[in-house]
């Protein structure tokens, strides 16, 4: 619902769940349908005037679906999905009138909306190990906790030292991994009060040991998350952003990497993916994908001493998208959430040494001196310069990644599109490849990965699988592949054709150039059949590659070429779910017919006219010196 309420989706079925609004109006919805109805709890006194928060407390029982529990004053418990409630406490605020007249004045007027609500239930927070026991918090700084279900509840409010009576409770997190003990969040800001306050409880509330204050964040805390697996691992939400501690909450570092400062309302962290969920106030939500490396580092910091560290990579799905619904490109001022990159996610630590300044400045002189010294070991120096990521099936190296090595220490991410090293790509241009080119999709499977940098090397495992709505054959994956690799050999083979012309085209223009400036009038002969085969090896690479197209705007040649069907080949035959068909077959046999045309094309050239052309150019007995004159002033 809109303002930033809860929503509880139904764990048996997340087409239906729960959604509110202020006031306590509790709604079970479907999204698929929008057939939502009110199942707001009721008291069976009449008179009874239930109070509830503007963001009342609800959850759902870890141990049982269909039991939900929500805050007025008092604990609902509804066994039925929200059909049906009963009250299991008293009331477990401070129930004080002087903050219960809202319907006469809300400050400047009658407050109508149930905004000014005070002595209200905040949190009902049930132990995901321990069933019957729930802790509860109030907005007036209330404390209490039930083993039974709601049968007694015992209040350890006074034994929460260092907080201000009255402060405000909106977050007690049940541990998972030992009973009695919980997270707590506490604040006071709404009577100018912006200390941040945070406990942990080992003991179901006998004593609170405070892990958060003034002098570790810089301003009041909203939200906190313990780990799934590392007590050691602890995020913190504040006014002033999101806090990281590694040490179960004895010192803490703010987060600033990719995030703002912003008010963190909320911390969820995904039990699947092991991500960070981040609510925030007016900022949306924000993801932090895959928090394993930081798992790790908290478990044992000794990772952080360590040159290079490659952290074991989560499963990499070959995923299909679907381009979402609406507006298809983004406005002005129109939002659109980002997914997770695509392709396998892998995450490392690395440790960059410092520069050190020179001890003492040389002259020319002595630098040249020691450059010609060291020239001879250059080669065989350690570089720290790049990181190279090495990718393996079994001792088959299928793909090199290469990156520049980051400014500072820290923990980066690196994808890999789960595709092979591929065919060099025609160009009409010879260009240093500065990057390995990718190619055909790998198949499901596991894969090493070894991270290089300078002499050190770190090593996991990775692996990939299909999309799992799809219901993809072995057979059919194989059959790809092998016809995907045949395809690729064919493209390398347009490659290397195309490069040998071009490195030919280079030598006729190099000697056309050559002998304009030694004779024109000599070598007319010569100029002009560099100028012929030049025009022969344009023709044959157009063949290839299209002719050059010298009209402006976004223009399109209607005859193919033999790159072009290749290309339409390789996209039909990556695509099949239900193996290859005749329809690709079809197109890689017109494909190679025109490869081999072209390729016969070539081979013909290059045996008649190029190497006449080269004999012709090799004879030559090219000087530098012309005819000089005697000069004489008789």
């Amino acid at each position: 619902f809109g303002d930033g309420f809860d929503v509880v989706p139904d764990r048996d079925d997340s087409r239906y769940g729960w959604s509110m609004s202020q006031q306590g109006f509790v709604s079970r919805y479907d999204w698929k349908t929008g057939n939502n109805y009110t199942v707001r709890p009721t008291h069976p006194d009449p008179d009874m005037k239930l109070r509830f928060n503007w963001n009342a407390a609800i959850n759902i029982d870890p141990f049982d679906n269909n039991t939900l529990y929500f805050g007025s004053q008092f604990v609902h418990k509804s066994t039925d999905k929200g059909e049906t409630w009963s009250i299991i406490s008293g009331d477990l605020s401070t129930n004080d009138p002087e903050k219960q007249k809202q319907s006469d004045s809300g400050g400047l007027t009658m407050d109508a909306t149930g905004a000014e609500n005070h002595c209200t239930i905040l949190v009902v927070e049930p132990s995901p190990l321990e069933q019957d026991m729930l802790w509860v918090g109030t907005d007036d700084g209330r404390v209490h906790y039930t083993q039974n279900g709601g049968s007694t509840w015992t209040d350890v409010t006074s034994n929460i030292k260092g907080l201000p009576a009255g402060s405000w409770i909106p977050q007690i997190k049940a541990s998972n991994k030992n009973k009695g003990e919980a997270l707590l969040i506490a604040n006071d800001y709404r009577r100018f009060n912006y200390t941040p306050y945070a406990y942990r409880t080992k003991d179901y509330g006998k004593t609170w040991k405070r892990i958060v204050d003034g002098n570790d964040v810089e301003s009041y805390t909203l939200s906190i998350v313990e780990d799934i697996l590392e007590p050691n691992l602890l995020f913190l939400g504040t006014d002033d952003g999101l806090y990281v501690s590694f040490n179960a909450g004895d010192s803490w570092t703010k987060w600033t990497e990719g995030f703002p400062t912003v008010s963190v309302k909320d911390l969820v962290i995904h039990p699947r993916e092991h991500d960070l969920v981040i609510g925030t106030f007016g900022r949306a939500v924000w993801v932090l994908d895959d928090i394993r490396p930081l798992r790790e580092i908290a478990g044992n910091n000794a990772v952080i001493n360590d040159k290079l560290k490659l952290f074991k990579p989560p499963t990499a799905v070959q995923a299909s998208y679907q381009q979402p619904t609406g507006t298809r490109f983004g406005g002005d001022a129109l939002y659109s959430g980002d997914n997770r990159g695509f392709g396998a996610q892998m995450q490392y630590f690395v440790q960059i040494d410092k520069k050190k300044p020179a001890a003492n400045l040389k002259d020319d002189e002595e630098e040249k001196a020691e450059d010609a010294a060291n020239s001879e070991k250059e080669d065989k120096k350690v570089k720290w310069d790049s990181l190279i990521m090495k990718i393996y099936e079994g001792d088959r190296l299928i793909r090199t990644l290469k990156r520049k090595a980051p400014k500072e220490s820290g923990i980066y991410k690196w994808s890999w599109a789960m595709n092979e090293k591929g065919p060099d790509r025609a160009s009409r241009v010879i260009r240093k490849q500065r990057r390995e080119p990718g190619g055909v999709r790998v198949k499901p499977g596991k894969y090493k990965v070894v991270l290089h940098y300078g002499d050190q090397s770190s090593e996991q495992q990775i692996e990939v699988i299909g999309d799992p709505r799809l219901k993809v054959s072995s057979a059919v994956i194989n059959d790809i592949y092998s016809t995907s690799k045949d395809i690729e050999n064919m493209r390398q083979l347009v490659a290397d054709a195309v490069k040998q012309l071009l490195e030919s085209k280079a030598i006729a223009n190099e000697y056309r150039a050559n002998l304009s400036k030694l004779d024109k009038e000599k070598y007319k002969d010569q100029i002009k059949a560099s100028k012929e085969i030049v025009k022969s090896i344009d023709a044959i690479i157009d063949d290839y590659l299209g002719k050059v197209d010298k009209r402006q705007g976004i223009t399109r040649s209607p005859d193919p070429t033999v790159n072009q069907r290749l290309g339409v080949a390789a996209r039909y035959v990556a695509t099949r779910q239900n193996g290859i068909t005749e329809t690709e077959r079809r197109l890689i046999s017109q494909a190679r017919e025109a490869l081999n045309e072209a390729l016969s094309e070539t081979n013909v050239f290059f045996n008649d006219a190029w190497m006449k052309y080269r004999s012709d150019m090799e004879g030559l007995e090219i000087s530098p010196f012309k005819e000089t004159r005697i000069f004489s002033n008789d």
